[in-house]
Order: C-alpha cells, then sequence, then structure tokens
C-alpha cells in the first residue's frame, strides 16, 4: 500500500515515508541494513550473523538494493550506499529519540512544549546524556543547586532566557569574571528590562561593555529556560504559558550531548533572530 498526505506532499519526501514503512515491515531488511550500516560484509558473514538460510538473506539484500540502500562490491561484500547510511543514521537517532522520550516520559507530559516549534522538541529529544534533576523532600531546592554548581564552572555560556532570576543571573556574573568567560544571551525585552533594573552594582551593563556578553531582544521566545556551557546543558520548561517550573530540570553532562546543545542553541538562534 502507498501512502498519500497532503502533508507529506507539502512538508516532506513522501517517498522516504514509504522507504521507512518498507524497511520496518521486515525484520530481516531492518537487521540487514543496520548491520551494513556498521560494517561491509559478504553474504556468507550476513548469514553467519544472523543465522539464516542465503535465500532469507539474499531476498533481504535484494530488497535494499532496489532501494538503492546498499550495493556489492567487486571483492563480493555488500556496503550501504550514500542514502542507506543517511537512512541508517536515521533510524539509528529515531530510537534514541524513542528511548530519551520513554526515560523521560513524566517530565514532557507535565510540561507545556506548546510554544516550542516542532523542528527544535525533534532536536532537543535526541541529545545524549540526559538525566532528571528533581527536588525531593530533603533537598527542595536540588535543580537549582546543581544548576548554580555547574554554571559557575562554566566559561563559554549560551542561553535562552524567558524569565528572570537574580540568583541565577549573579551566578553567570560570577563565572564570566571569575572565568574570564563570555554569556551570549536570548530574551525578551521584559526579562532585559528586569535584569538591568535589579543590578544594583551594573555587572550585567559593564560585561556588556567588556564584550563579555552579547544579547539580543526578541518579541516571541519560546517558555523554555535552555543553557548550554562547556561544562553542561540544563532545560527548564513551564507547566503552562505562564508557570515557570523550577522543581525538576533536565541536564546533560555528556560531551556528545553537550555538542548536541550548542548546536541546538545556535539553530535556534538563527531562526529566531531571522
Amino acid at each position: 500500500m502507498v501512502i498519500s498526505s497532503n502533508f507529506f506532499n507539502e512538508n516532506s519526501n513522501l517517498n522516504d515515508f514509504n522507504y521507512l514503512k518498507f524497511i520496518l515491515a521486515s525484520e530481516t531488511r531492518l537487521k540487514l541494513l543496520l548491520s551494513l550500516y556498521e560494517s561491509d560484509k559478504t553474504i556468507k558473514e550476513l548469514e553467519s550473523e544472523f543465522n539464516r538460510k542465503s535465500g532469507n538473506i539474499s531476498r533481504g539484500l535484494n530488497d535494499l538494493k532496489s532501494c538503492k540502500f546498499i550495493t556489492r562490491l567487486p571483492n563480493k561484500k555488500y556496503v550501504v550506499t550514500s542514502i542507506g547510511f543517511l537512512f541508517a543514521k536515521n533510524l539509528e537517532n529515531l530510537a534514541i529519540n524513542f528511548d530519551n522520550i520513554d526515560n523521560l516520559e513524566r517530565f514532557w507530559e507535565d510540561h507545556s512544549i506548546k510554544s516550542i516549534p516542532n523542528r527544535f522538541l525533534k532536536d532537543i529529544s535526541s541529545f545524549s546524556g540526559v538525566s532528571s534533576v528533581k527536588s525531593n523532600i530533603t533537598e527542595f531546592a536540588r535543580p537549582i543547586n546543581v544548576y548554580l554548581d555547574n554554571i559557575k564552572k562554566s566559561t563559554d555560556i549560551c542561553m535562552i532566557l524567558p524569565v528572570f532570576s537574580k540568583i541565577f543571573m549573579d551566578s553567570v556574573y560570577e563565572a564570566l569574571i571569575d572565568r574570564e568567560g563570555h554569556l551570549d544571551l536570548l530574551t525578551t525585552k521584559t526579562i532585559y528590562d528586569l535584569i538591568v533594573k535589579s543590578d544594583s552594582e551594573n555587572y550585567f551593563k559593564a560585561l556588556v561593555r567588556d564584550k563579555k556578553i552579547d544579547y539580543y531582544i526578541v518579541e516571541d521566545l519560546s517558555n523554555i529556560f535552555f543553557t548550554v556551557s562547556d561544562k553542561f546543558a540544563s532545560i527548564f520548561l513551564f507547566y503552562d504559558e505562564s508557570v515557570f517550573d523550577n522543581s525538576e530540570m533536565l541536564l546533560v553532562d555528556e560531551e556528545s550531548g553537550i555538542d548536541d546543545a550548542y548546536r541546538f542553541y545556535y539553530s535556534y538562534k538563527k531562526y529566531i533572530l531571522k
């Protein structure tokens, strides 16, 4: 059955969706593609790996060849094509996304994400090394304390700031001054005014003057308090359109996840400033 949809006709590649359905409909095709994505193999090696008869393996390989996902080399080894590599890579990312969403299901269910564009929700859900930091009876301010401990060790800080907290901003100033750091900030006029008004020592203006802070004021900012630095990345969300939740934070502390978070920030910044 071929799927037809106005959504895919306007927003995506319908062939890609049908290819995905074709691959996922067969365990053999899926396993073969992912195996060849890892390394080139002969048909004998694949038969041994999957303990399947040559006829089953051959049919699966021919199906993948018909989609131009794999090809056969002169040395008789099968190898993924560029298209096959990209398709397998996206399947791998899809599995990671589902795993992350499943592990943090309650966090996403309990918070509002309507203001975050779908394209960026996909990026956030694929961060690696994500864990939840929550308040508890004995340590009510645990997420805030973990955030402050990490920000004070940071140097290259990027931040999406839809809320104001003097505690958070003072910790950023401390990091910028003590560690010769830099802050790249996206915020709104309302939050900017609160920052300046509350800063009796004029740290913000002085750091802007010394080129340690670059800030960008936008009219419509997503309800996500997002920070990424060379030490960590974090996400705080809102319960609804106006109530901020500081009782739970998503924390990223793996290098690959931090790299993902930097890419997310600069992609979002380009999007919001266009």
